[in-house]
């Protein structure tokens, strides 16, 4: 059976052969998600979303222009989405206070101090990933989904910021 007639079945909600569907297209979802992901329990989670993703929004589907990459852009879209969520969480709940070794509070403090000096999140985010978490500037562009030219826009105002306010 091809794409169109799955597609026509579950139209009508007709799910009989959702499995054979599933067992076409499911490992090119998990691979996907998978490489943006890196967590086996998250990418698994991911191709769940994908299909409802998908079922919810089939009525809107031309079933003569399916393709399995359009599984794969939902996938992809909820990959980078979870991940971004995942990296903001780590970095918005403060991952710098669950430091525990002493000698590194001290330095902890005087970097969240510096980092005050910032005005907006943004700016504070793209510092952090890059001085901290050592990530390179093509990574924090697709965390915070921004153009490339504009985090580094950001992290030389940023830089210049701290370097007028704090005397570095």
């Amino acid at each position: 059976m091809d794409y169109r007639n799955y597609i026509l079945e579950f139209k009508d909600n007709n799910h009989q052969n959702f499995k054979s569907f599933y067992d076409l297209t499911n490992k090119q979802i998990y691979l996907t998600s998978i490489a943006i992901l890196k967590d086996r329990d998250e990418a698994l989670d991911i191709v769940q979303d994908t299909y409802l993703n998908f079922l919810k929004n089939i009525n809107n589907i031309d079933e003569s222009k399916f393709h399995e990459g359009y599984l794969i852009r939902i996938a992809r879209n909820l990959s980078i989405n979870r991940y971004k969520q995942k990296q903001r969480e780590f970095v918005n709940n403060d991952v710098i206070d669950n430091q525990k070794e002493e000698k590194d509070i001290l330095e902890l403090e005087k970097v969240k101090a510096i980092l005050r000096h910032l005005d907006d999140d943004v700016s504070r985010e793209i510092i952090v990933y890059h001085l901290i978490f050592e990530y390179k500037f093509k990574d924090i562009a697709k965390i915070i989904d921004k153009p490339l030219g504009t985090i580094l826009w950001i992290y030389n105002k940023a830089i210049k910021i701290l370097k007028e306010r704090v005397k570095l």
